[in-house]
């Protein structure tokens, strides 16, 4: 037998959801107790639709909107879905990695490698010209973090749109603006193909 709730949602459309319970009853002591099959089964939340992947994100995506990969010389945080590691082939020595294939060194000259840590050593790998001090990095204007890898965006990006740089938001569909914070038309969107607004 089936349960059948209504729904409210936020932006007043109604959805109707159906529960079926499927199971058997087992007698236990004068008790009657109903055992669901659900175990056997994995929860909705968690599986995949076949072919589908989490989207990337960031600057460094390449591929289109069904097939995206992180443009080459770029990968993501293990676990992340944003392009924002560059990948060097030479070791950074006593510098980092700041851009694909270059090394910003600790005396800020920008090679393809950087000499040996020399003193002290830093176990950590700072991101976007953050400089490993004490075993922590100290980010510069526009990045925070633990490793500087988020960008702050000082007005903040509205309407849902994502900090993806220092101030650069990334707007949803149907906005546009540095914060995100104009309505995009279809008569909007047709000025700004035809040059007429910018």
């Amino acid at each position: 037998m089936g349960t059948l709730w209504v729904m409210q949602c936020a932006v007043g459309c109604v959805a109707l959801l159906s529960v079926v319970v499927t199971g058997q009853t087992t007698g236990n002591q004068g008790r009657s107790t109903f055992k669901t099959n659900e175990d056997t089964h994995a929860p909705s939340s968690r599986m995949r639709r076949r072919g589908r992947q989490d989207q990337l994100r960031g600057p460094n995506v390449c591929g289109s909107r069904f097939h995206s990969y992180c443009c080459p010389g770029w990968k993501t945080l293990p676990g992340g879905n944003q392009c924002i590691v560059p990948i060097c082939r030479n070791s950074c020595g006593d510098g980092f990695c700041s851009r694909p294939n270059m090394c910003t060194c600790a005396n800020g000259q920008i090679a393809p490698s950087c000499g040996a840590k020399s003193g002290s050593q830093c176990n950590i790998r700072c991101m976007n010209g953050g400089v490993c001090a004490e075993d922590h990095c100290k980010c510069p204007k526009g990045y925070v973090g633990t490793y500087c890898g988020q960008p702050v965006c000082e007005s903040g990006c509205q309407n849902g749109g994502r900090c993806i740089g220092p101030n650069r938001c990334a707007c949803v569909y149907g906005f546009t603006g540095p914060q995100c914070e104009r309505v995009c038309t279809p008569e909007m969107i047709k000025l700004l193909a035809g040059g007429l607004l910018s």
